[in-house]
C-alpha cells in the first residue's frame, strides 16, 4: 500500500467535500435566506463570510483540494505521462481538474468581492444614516455578481466531482 497516495486521496477528498459542499450551501440556501431578511443579509453574510471565516476555510479547503489533486494527477500518470491523459481516465480527471480550477478562480473573485463589499458596507456604517443612493446601487450590484459567481462555481465545482467519481470507470 503506498500510504502518499491513501493520505493524498483522504485530504483530497475530505477537503474537495467540505470545499464544494459549503459552495453548494451558501450559493443555493444561505445566500438567498440572507437576502429574505433585507438590510440585515449583508450583516449575516458579513459575518458568517469574514468574521467567522467561512471564505478563507472555503478558499483554503479548494486550494488544498486542487494541490493534493494535482500530485495524485502525477502520481496515477506516472510523473505526467502524455499517453495516460489520452486514455479515459486522463481525459475525465483532465476535464475535472479543468473545472476544479475553474471553481478555484470563481472563488478567489468571489472572495474579491465579498471584501469589496465589506469595505462598501464599513464605509456606509461609519458615516451613519441611510446609504447614498449610488452607495446603494453599489451594493446591489454586487450583490448581484456574487450571487452569479455562486452559480458559476457550483457549475463547475459540480464538473468536476462528476468527472472524478467516474473517471475509473468511464470507457470509449
Amino acid at each position: 500500500m503506498n500510504w502518499l497516495t491513501v493520505v493524498l486521496r483522504i485530504v483530497h477528498i475530505g477537503a474537495g467535500v467540505f470545499w464544494m459542499g459549503s459552495l453548494f450551501t451558501v450559493s443555493n440556501f444561505v445566500m438567498p435566506t440572507a437576502a429574505a431578511f433585507g438590510p440585515e443579509g449583508p450583516r449575516f453574510m458579513r459575518r458568517l463570510m469574514l468574521q467567522q471565516g467561512l471564505t478563507r476555510a472555503t478558499l483554503g479547503s479548494g486550494g488544498m483540494t486542487l494541490l493534493a489533486g494535482i500530485w495524485l494527477m502525477g502520481i496515477d500518470s506516472a510523473g505526467y505521462q502524455r499517453a495516460w491523459f489520452g486514455g479515459p481516465m486522463g481525459v475525465m480527471i483532465s476535464i475535472g481538474a479543468l473545472a476544479a480550477i475553474g471553481a478555484m478562480a470563481v472563488g478567489i473573485r468571489s472572495a474579491m468581492l465579498v471584501s469589496r463589499l465589506d469595505r462598501l458596507l464599513s464605509g456606509i456604517e461609519a458615516a451613519g444614516g441611510p446609504p447614498k443612493p449610488e452607495q446603494l446601487a453599489e451594493a446591489q450590484a454586487l450583490g448581484v455578481r456574487l450571487k452569479a459567481s455562486g452559480r458559476a462555481g457550483v457549475v463547475q465545482g459540480a464538473i468536476a466531482v462528476l468527472c472524478m467519481a467516474v473517471a475509473r470507470y468511464v470507457v470509449f
